[in-house]
């Protein structure tokens, strides 16, 4: 509002009609003597005219704007649309009673909307409680209470007064405005005064900086040495170093590097960057990977360079390295794991589909040979068929045990079948160059082990010979024995006596190894290959795992003489070695089969099996159409054969709908790989029994038997 206007804005509020009219008459009369006024609206008390006279003289005429709302919510939008029009309402006239509401709740209302305005409360009653009025509407300096009836005069000077006061306050609002703007605007100045002051001493102070900088050059130069730090001049020259930076270059003390160009170090480091260039185009060099050959092997660095310009250019040159060698290997060591995880990943993703390929090659083989000829070419040649299936089937099973994830676990095993099957998948990746020798000529050789680190250790082995044998070819011996009196002075006396150990030896005629070599061999991380042939984590995990098994490995060679590798594991006598089970017999009866498989050509197959042995057999490639066929006669089936991976529903799936339906119904659940598929899974699903693709004719016949030839309550998995 204009500070020279004198017309204010007044909010009234009460429900008595003829109350508002007072207001804006009393308010709004702005002509006349006092004793006109005193006439239109007579207080119930009297007045004296003579002192509305004075009142009236001694006061300045000022016009006031009355909006009168009888309820309490349009009177509050009213008030909000004023203060978006940037037309406040100086004072509020709110009557204690309301229609429907309270007063007191509609001035707190208020007083959210509009913090500044004066606010009057008016009753007729003289019991109002005046603290609990200023707790709920603040603050108590802009709530007055006036009690009705009130004389015309006093409503017309306590709105003078009010909307004085509230004209002071928007007034000394603007003046603190302008008045830190002021003061903002002063203390401005006086900063770039100040700064103009800084920058003059500065400049005569520039002796004693360099003074300054030069000690702290010293102090973080040679107080700390967790990175190769050094200082230059513009030319390249090293003026000052650590001893890490003496170190990590070959120099003898850090006295020997001074005098040495900063910029021929950087070239040798093979970086491929104009280390010069660089600083004088963008003055520093922040997190630049590179790296050199020391004598311990390939050592990566990370440098980061300050240059420091003055008027003639570059005048110093300021940095360190930091040796992240260790990091790199731990993220090639992150690297390989991941390729480990990914051909873990994709061998159970093809298994499935590889047994199929396999289960209709060797389905129809098995068929063949059934009805070809004894002794026949045919006979013969499916016999072979046979046979590389059978090897395509455990090379698969190969991969997948070696790719296994989980938890590693300890079992009962026999140690010389899984040594000659590791070398099995090894002979493929063994140079042809390197003739391969096995001798298992152990009486004893049950072990309580993970099968999945036998592996690892027997392939980190051979592979470490084969590669020590790779130029020139040679013999790897392989030998499962069983320890005696000569592998006492091997195997410490806390591990325990010799007979109680099984020998794993691997023996190669390579390279050999020094006597220095031969003590950081189980090092993590060392290694004597070239960088991207190996990272020094082969030997060491052998040795964890050795040792976790409570076992001992002791490795003996020279140079020129190849090495010797014994691994010792203790034996374990609970393990019984299973004798040959004869093949259940199949009572060939009548029944009728459910046969589910997504692939054609299995289906054919099964049916084919499952017909030759007498039964009826119902085939679907869907496994909807499976469940549909099976709920429309769901007690003609006696048994039920199902695929685990099919598209729309799974074979578990399958099955728990199947067994909705008919709950005593027997099935058979097959799979080339699946980590879906567990005995306990298996079990709570109601299964009754599982076979792995390739399904082989006396497998399924096997599971028939199992299954047919059982009583009822019989439980065949778990």
């Amino acid at each position: 509002m204009d500070e020279h206007s004198s017309g204010f804005r007044i909010l009234a509020i009460d429900p008595d009609t003829e109350m508002l009219t007072q207001y804006r008459d009393i308010l709004c009369f702005e002509r006349g003597d006092a004793s006109a006024l005193e006439a239109l609206i007579a207080d119930s008390a009297g007045a004296s005219g003579h002192h509305t006279q004075e009142a009236a003289e001694g006061s300045e005429q000022m016009v006031f704007q009355v909006s009168c709302h009888r309820d309490a919510r349009e009177a509050l939008r009213e008030a909000a649309m004023a203060i978006g029009r940037e037309e406040p309402f100086a004072v509020a006239l709110i009557n204690m009673r309301q229609q429907g509401s309270d007063g007191v709740e509609a001035a707190a209302r208020l007083r959210s909307v509009d913090p500044n305005v004066e606010i009057v409360m008016l009753s007729s009653s003289g019991d109002v409680p005046l603290a609990e009025l200023n707790r709920r509407v603040p603050p108590p300096e802009k709530l007055l209470y006036l009690q009705k009836p009130f004389r015309s005069q006093e409503l017309r000077q306590l709105a003078n007064s009010l909307c004085h006061k509230w004209r002071m306050q928007l007034q000394l609002f603007e003046f603190n405005e302008r008045l830190t703007h002021i003061v903002d605007s002063r203390t401005a100045e006086l900063n770039h005064a100040n700064q103009r002051l800084m920058r003059d001493i500065a400049k005569r102070a520039s002796v004693l900086r360099q003074l300054e900088a030069s000690e702290e050059r010293y102090r973080l130069l040679f107080d700390k040495d967790i990175t190769a730090n050094f200082v230059a001049d513009g030319d390249g020259l090293i003026l000052n170093c650590n001893k890490a930076f003496a170190d990590m270059f070959g120099f003898a003390e850090p006295s020997s590097v001074e005098g040495e160009n900063l910029f021929d170090v950087w070239d040798s480091l093979g970086s491929g960057m104009n280390l010069r260039e660089q600083l004088e185009r963008t003055g520093r060099l922040r997190n630049h990977e590179t790296s050199f050959r020391g004598s311990s092997g390939r050592v990566h660095l990370l440098a980061t360079v300050d240059g420091v310009m003055g008027e003639g250019g570059l005048e110093e040159i300021r940095g360190y390295f930091v040796d992240i060698t260790e990091r790199m290997e731990l993220e090639e060591q992150l690297r390989l794991a991941q390729k480990m995880e990914a051909l873990g990943t994709l061998a159970g993703g093809i298994a499935h589909d590889f047994n199929n390929i396999l289960g209709v090659i060797m389905g129809y083989a098995e068929i063949v040979h059934s009805s070809a000829e004894p002794d026949s070419t045919l006979e013969r040649r499916v016999t072979e068929i046979m046979r590389a299936g059978e090897r395509a089937r455990d090379l698969v099973t190969q991969i997948l045990n070696f790719s296994r994830q989980g938890p590693q676990e300890r079992q009962p095993m026999t140690l010389i079948p899984l040594v000659k099957e590791a070398l099995k998948l090894l002979r493929s990746s063994i140079p042809a160059n390197v003739e391969i020798n096995v001798n298992t000529g152990a009486e004893d050789d049950r072990i309580m082990a993970d099968p999945t680190q036998m592996h690892q250790i027997i392939l980190n082995l051979c592979t470490n010979a084969a590669h020590a044998m790779r130029e020139h070819g040679g013999r790897l011996d392989v030998e499962v024995a069983d320890a005696d009196e000569t592998d006492r002075m091997f195997i410490p006396g806390d591990v325990g006596r010799p007979e109680w150990f099984v020998r794993l030896r691997v023996t190669d005629t390579g390279h050999g190894m020094d006597a220095e070599t031969m003590d950081r061999v189980f090092d993590p991380f060392f290694t004597t290959k070239e960088l991207g042939e190996g990272t020094g984590m082969g030997l060491s995990m052998v040795h964890g795992i050795v040792r976790k098994h409570e076992g001992h490995v002791h490795v003996h060679s020279e140079p020129g003489q190849g090495a010797i590798f014994s691994v010792y594991l203790p034996r374990t006598p609970d393990l019984a070695r299973p004798e040959a089970a004869a093949l259940p017999q199949l009572v060939f009866t009548r029944g009728r089969i459910l046969f589910v498989d997504d692939e054609k050509a299995l289906v054919d197959i099964g049916r084919d099996m499952l017909e030759s042995f007498g039964f009826e057999v119902v085939t679907r490639t869907s496994s909807i159409e499976a469940l549909e066929a099976f709920r429309h006669r769901a007690h003609d089936f006696d048994l039920v054969i199902t695929d685990q991976t099919m598209p729309n529903m799974t074979g578990l799936e399958l099955s728990r709908e199947i067994l909705r339906v008919r709950p005593d119904q027997p099935i058979i659940l097959c799979t080339g790989f699946s980590e879906a598929v567990s005995y306990d899974r298996l079990r709570d699903a109601g299964i009754g029994d599982f076979i792995m693709k390739p399904i082989l004719k006396h497998e399924l016949m096997e599971s028939l038997g199992r299954m047919l030839g059982r009583d009822d309550d019989s439980d065949l998995i778990g």
